[in-house]
Order: C-alpha cells, then sequence, then structure tokens
C-alpha cells in the first residue's frame, strides 16, 4: 500500500455516503485536551446521520471506545467501525464500514528516551536498526515505529500491554517500516495492511487494518 496520504479539503456530510465496504476515510481535526471526544462525536454524528447528542460510545473490556451497540442511524442500519487519535494540536479519526481499524498520531520532536525504550520494550532486531542512527533521526524513525506498532494493535482489539515485540517490523533502507512477524493472537502477517504518513507538518500517522487492501480517503 502507498504511504504517501494526501489531505483534502471536505465536508462530513457530504462525504458520509462515500464511505463504503471498499473505502477507508481518515479525517484530520483539530484537537485541544478541552475538546475531549467532541471532534469524534462531530464526526460520528454526521456518518451515522444523527444529532451529536444521541451519539452514545461505550468501549470494550480494554477500553477500546466503540458505538454503544443500541446506537441507531437515520436509516436503521449501521456497520460503521472507527478509531481515533490525537496528540498536540490534531487528532486522526478514521471510520470504516465492517472492518476494525487502527489510527495513530504522534508529535516530533518530543523528548524521548527512543533507543533506551526500543531496547526495554521492541523486537530485538528493531533496536538493532535504530541504534546506529544519527539522535534526530533516530527519533524520528522510533516514532515512525511506534505509530506502526499502535495501529496494529488498536486494530486488533489489544493496548500496549499486549506487549509491543509480539509484532516485529524491519526497516527498508530509506524507506518506511514493513511489518515481519506478529503473534499468533494477530493472525498472520500478510492478513495486514498498514500505512504511516505524514499526518501534518511534525506530526506522524500511521493506519492499520486486518483485511483486504481498501482505498484510504484522506479529508480534513
Amino acid at each position: 500500500m502507498p504511504s504517501g496520504v494526501e489531505f483534502i479539503a471536505a465536508n462530513p456530510q457530504s462525504a458520509a455516503p462515500r464511505l463504503d465496504s471498499q473505502t477507508i476515510h481518515l479525517w484530520r481535526v483539530a484537537y485541544a485536551p478541552a475538546y475531549g471526544r467532541g471532534p469524534l462525536v462531530a464526526l460520528l454524528a454526521a456518518y451515522l446521520g444523527i444529532r451529536e447528542d444521541a451519539v452514545v460510545l461505550d468501549q470494550d473490556a480494554r477500553g477500546k471506545p466503540r458505538l454503544a451497540r443500541n446506537a441507531s442511524t437515520s436509516d436503521g442500519s449501521c456497520g460503521l467501525e472507527f478509531n481515533w487519535s490525537h496528540s498536540g494540536d490534531y487528532a486522526l479519526v478514521a471510520l470504516s464500514r465492517g472492518c476494525a481499524i487502527g489510527v495513530d498520531i504522534e508529535r516530533l520532536g518530543k523528548n524521548q528516551r527512543s533507543l533506551e525504550i526500543a531496547r526495554r520494550f521492541f523486537d530485538p532486531e528493531e533496536a538493532d536498526a535504530l541504534a546506529p542512527l544519527a539522535p534526530d533521526t533516530r527519533d524520528r524513525v522510533f516514532i515512525e515505529l511506534w505509530c506502526a506498532k499502535e495501529a496494529v494493535l488498536k486494530a486488533a482489539g489489544e493496548g500496549l500491554s499486549f506487549g509491543l515485540a509480539r509484532l516485529a517490523f524491519v526497516r527498508r533502507k530509506d524507506a518506511d517500516w514493513v511489518l515481519k512477524r506478529v503473534d499468533s493472537a494477530l493472525g498472520h502477517v500478510n492478513d495486514w495492511q498498514l500505512t504511516g504518513f505524514e499526518a501534518a507538518p511534525d506530526y506522524r500517522g500511521a493506519l492499520a487494518w486486518r483485511g483486504a487492501p481498501r482505498a484510504v480517503v484522506a479529508l480534513c
């Protein structure tokens, strides 16, 4: 799947009818802690065709937000899946029909102990790939890897406690991380679709799902 993702301006009410079983809609929205789940709820309301105050969320056993089972749409159907992530001034919201998805966004340039964290929590070969890089490059590449791992785990309905070393990536020279191995609980490595991208200047994003390739429509 190509890693280039270009966000285009759109209106949620106009975009919602175009979401089908062959596409994923990826929204980038402004975010601040005071907004809470407001940006997410606004998008869900548009895609469900209901008022924002009618959107009801709960969470699964691992704390992943989901639509409450009694949530209804204007046409009486649902099938809408979503995931979201926020960092700094932005949030990403991914939406699909009948396909669990995971998305992550991280701001670059934060103080981080990239190699120390990788040595402790990642697959040893991933840490070895990070070790020879210059510090600034290492921090950026580390964030790329972190986003990829988070996106896959979120799509699988797992959290960080599942274990970051239970899925491993290999970095191609001058290219992005590619999924190399997954724990059997996550199925087979070839089942997964993953793309990493520049979410905004100084922000990294990743999107993952298990199943057939789909077209990703990036909107803002």
